[in-house]
């Protein structure tokens, strides 16, 4: 604007549709850019400025509108941002749809006949599949948020039920088949709640990026679904959650202004179930837990009947005092933390001595050690019966509040391996979520309910690839003998997880009739009969005697089970190595322990699978048939959609691979790949709102630019700055733009008058380059400028053909020195030095006796030159570009320039 001459612009009409229609295409481009200049005439319109046309095309009517474009400088885009490909693998929790031979409702045995005759391969999305694997492609800027949805979309899993992990598949053993389980270990790493864009799961590039392809290898993920499918209200089912979840959201002064006007009644009377709940709905909730669909198809949150077991249990003297009661304890800071009772300290009896001196000491008090949930056991405290009296003890949840997520953690698989004499994991990794006030029993049978995913009977038996007979025989011999194994293991497991499910429904009903009141009202709510009960409302509460029972019940089954469950740091699942000392422990199948209190963030479980194969010594692969150890996971099934995504990314590799030299050595794409993208066909949103002028109504047009005409200096800015509505980043491809005869007229309109002028007139040299570095929020500007020398004459030769590399010899010791100078006086180094004053002499008579023009690159006030093959480079921001054969117009108007 500063170099416009006209100072007062004239208003000036936009041209008619109907006498653009009437005239030909170059009267009509002439016409516009003489109406622009009516209000633009300075060096910058006449040197730098060209035309773009514009065409804008109604889907409806078909209608084209034209119109030329005046620009200054052309923003070329990248191609499409390439998209971030995900392969994610869903793993569905365990049920009685996928784990059949498994988990199956009490009393049922074999298949009904309509599921043997929909007994068929099923496809994803199905809840009858436990392996399920998607191809899903994602905006680089997406947010995280969004991947989830399409998850959910796909899958059917609602979102709060999805856990986001990457997922590492790892070698651990190179000397076995690959068909063996062990060979491979599955690393997964929980991604962060935190919202971002999709571009931070995709796999770190080691070079520049490319973005005009997607990525050749999806990025690995892993969807968990929670493995807890809590049930769904019924009936009155509806008020109970109601109720649980109102008291939930109590605050911690409402629970204790609402405890403290009811604690007199807690200690009078046994009965209530629980603050603002009713018989009847502890009835209810007793008659769903544990039922025959417990653990197969729902888990059950048993908090209301936690509560109501503490009250029921709730001690009046010492002797009464029970292990595994759950209280709400005040520490020594007067904090309220929900606890259990873990050991049950004996007083001492000093009544049977003689020693008179003892008789004045009053008898030790039996205390309680309780261990708080989610801490250690080195912040347990013990209290007497005293304390409990003066309120220091609570039922529980009536001071603190109950975690919001439940307990979860990862497991592991791991065997021991001979090879290294020592642990190795493989596998599947996974996490595992279960219920606070759940039993360390009623949770052991969900580990192993979830454990049987990976007992799965192969669909098909592996053909034998070897040649002798007798070892066809040996192998197909050793096949069903594995197979048989684990239909075996699968039955060993269903009855040990029916035999912790009841177990632990019995010790809660046991629990909270020891009330007294609570008789036989409560199997009027259950679903077991008078044959099915295994404990009396009539009998004493005994759980020593009741956890006896489950231990001989157990001991003859667990011996017989695949792996074992063990318990472990989460930082150390591979033990102990041998000799050491390792806090690992075998997971307990306890009543009166939650796991909410036993276990915590910090912990994982393994499960350390049993291989009874005889010891080998032999280096060379083991074949399949002798592999000895259960584990068989299912197989991952394809989504139909999926696979042309699939099929395509392996396509797109292999074309890769055939790609041309030039580009498999320069990497990057062409300055014409953005020029193409530019001047494509595009679909306009209705967001930007154009106006049909026939259907007067705004439309989704189809809108295409070519170039019309050209200026004599063509300025590009690449636009590396990608954003979108909540993210952005810089794209750091590399655009590989030529240094000479750059030719647009492929870009250009054939009817444009670029193309009616003398040959050459669309062809381009460059003279300069602005580079970026930096960021989003900041970087620095580097420019590179090429010094030609000018003819006897004065002019000034534009064309060059060279290879791109330099030729002159800078003389002995320029590399060690630095070659460049500084603008202005630098006051710390007014002299230099005869040996500095030879480089650079030596530096300037190189350049100017090379055959290829002088680059020069400036950098704040340090100028240096730099070789040819160095001014394309990925941090390319801005380009200019000059005419190799500039308009005789302009020639004419500014050669006599002073």
């Amino acid at each position: 604007e500063d170099s416009n001459k006209v100072k007062k612009k004239p208003y000036v009409e936009a041209l008619e549709d109907d006498w653009v229609k009437k005239n030909h295409l170059p009267r009509v481009g002439q016409e516009a850019w003489r109406r622009f200049l009516r209000r633009n005439r300075s060096i910058i319109a006449n040197v730098a400025m060209g035309q773009v046309l514009n065409r804008v095309t109604c889907p409806v009517c078909h209608h084209s509108s034209t119109n030329f474009d005046p620009f200054n400088m052309l923003s070329i885009p990248f191609p499409t941002v390439a998209e971030v490909v995900f392969r994610c693998t869903v793993i569905r929790r365990g049920t009685a749809l996928n784990c059949k031979g498994t988990l199956r409702p009490n009393g049922r045995n074999g298949k009904s006949e309509k599921e043997k005759n929909m007994d068929m391969e099923p496809s994803p999305p199905s809840t009858k599949l436990i392996f399920e694997q998607y191809v899903i492609a994602m905006s680089r800027l997406a947010d995280i948020g969004d991947l989830k949805l399409r998850i959910q979309n796909i899958s059917g899993i609602p979102v709060n039920r999805l856990k986001l992990c990457k997922s590492e598949e790892i070698v651990v053993n190179n000397d076995i088949d690959k068909s063996f389980p062990t060979r491979t270990y599955v690393k997964v790493s929980a991604l962060p709640d935190k919202e971002g864009p999709c571009v931070q799961l995709a796999k770190p590039s080691t070079g520049p990026e490319d973005l005009s392809t997607p990525a050749v290898a999806p990025t690995q993920i892993v969807a968990f679904e929670s493995t807890l499918h809590p049930r769904p209200p019924r009936g009155a089912s509806n008020k109970i959650c109601q109720t649980n979840a109102c008291t939930r959201g109590h605050t911690h002064d409402e629970s204790s202004r609402e405890d403290s006007s009811t604690a007199e009644e807690d200690e009078d009377d046994d009965d209530i179930p629980e603050n603002g709940g009713s018989k009847r709905t502890l009835m209810e909730n007793l008659g769903l837990y544990g039922d025959d669909q417990e653990c197969v198809l729902y888990d059950t949150d048993p908090t209301p009947l936690s509560k109501a077991m503490s009250r029921s249990l709730w001690p009046k003297s010492s002797s009464e005092f029970k292990l595994g009661l759950r209280v709400d304890a005040i520490d020594h800071r007067d904090h309220w933390f929900p606890g259990s009772v873990v050991e049950i300290i004996e007083g001492v009896d000093d009544s049977g001595e003689d020693d008179e001196s003892m008789r004045d000491i009053p008898p030790v008090e039996t205390k309680v050690r309780i261990h708080f949930d989610n801490f250690s056991s080195k912040w347990d405290e013990t209290y007497s019966i005293d304390q409990f009296k003066r309120g220091q003890v609570r039922p529980l949840y009536s001071h603190a509040n109950p975690r919001a997520k439940p307990t979860e953690f990862m497991v592991h698989n791991r065997h021991f391996n001979r090879a290294i004499k020592g642990n190795a994991l493989f596998g599947q990794a996974y996490y595992l979520q279960c219920q606070n006030e759940w039993s360390t029993a009623r949770a052991g049978a969900h580990i192993l309910a979830q454990a049987s995913r990976f007992l799965q009977t192969p669909r098909k038996m592996d053909k034998s690839s070897s040649k002798n007979e007798e070892d066809k025989r040996r192998e197909d011999s050793n096949l069903k003998r594995f197979y048989q194994s684990i239909e075996e293991a699968k039955t060993v497991l269903a009855e040990v997880i029916q035999i912790l499910i009841e177990s632990d429904r019995d010790y809660v009903e046991a629990a909270i009739s020891n009330g007294g009141d609570i008789t036989e009202e409560r199997w009027t709510h259950s679903n077991r009969s008078r044959q099915q009960r295994s404990v009396n409302s009539s009998q004493v509460f005994n759980a020593s005697q009741m956890s006896t029972t489950l231990s001989k019940r157990l001991s003859t089954l667990l011996p017989h089970l695949p792996f074992e469950v063990r318990v472990c740091t989460a930082d150390s699942p591979l033990g102990a190595p041998q000799g050491g000392v390792s806090d690992e422990v075998i997971f307990p199948y306890s009543l009166v322990r939650t796991i909410g209190n036993y276990m915590n963030a910090r912990h994982a479980v393994v499960l350390h699978w049993k291989d009874k194969s005889p010891g080998r010594t032999s280096s060379k692969k083991t074949s399949s048939s002798e592999y000895t150890i259960l584990y068989s996971p299912p197989v991952a099934s394809v989504h139909k959609q999926s696979r042309a995504l699939l099929n395509g990314s392996k396509g797109g590799e292999a074309s890769k691979n055939g790609q041309g030299k030039n580009n498999a050595v320069r990497g990057g794409m062409h300055l014409g790949v953005c020029l193409t993208e530019f001047c494509k066909e595009q679909h306009l949103p209705a967001t930007d709102c154009w106006r049909c002028p026939r259907c007067k109504d705004v439309r989704e047009g189809k809108q295409c630019m070519t170039m019309w005409r050209l200026p004599d200096l063509l300025t590009f800015h690449v636009k590396r700055f990608n954003c979108s509505a909540r993210w952005r980043e810089k794209i750091t491809t590399k655009v590989n733009f030529p240094l000479t005869g750059l030719d647009m007229s492929e870009w250009c309109d054939k009817e444009s008058p670029a193309m009616q002028g003398p040959d050459g007139s669309c062809v381009y040299d460059l003279y300069g380059v602005v580079n970026h570095y930096g960021g989003m929020t900041g970087g620095h500007y580097v420019a590179t400028c090429k010094a030609t020398v000018c003819s006897p004459d004065g002019s000034e030769e534009l064309g060059y053909n060279f290879n791109g590399t330099c030729n002159g010899e800078s003389g002995a010791g320029v590399e060690t020195v630095q070659s460049g100078w500084r603008l202005g006086r630098n006051k710390d180094k007014e002299s230099t030095t005869s040996q500095a004053k030879l480089i650079a002499a030596a530096s300037a008579r190189a350049a100017a006796e090379s055959p290829e023009p002088l680059w020069l690159q400036f950098d704040d006030d340090l100028v240096e030159p730099i070789p040819p093959k160095n001014v394309v480079s990925e941090m390319a921001y801005v380009l200019f570009y000059r005419r190799r054969r500039i308009s005789s117009s302009n020639i004419a108007k500014y050669s006599t320039l002073e």
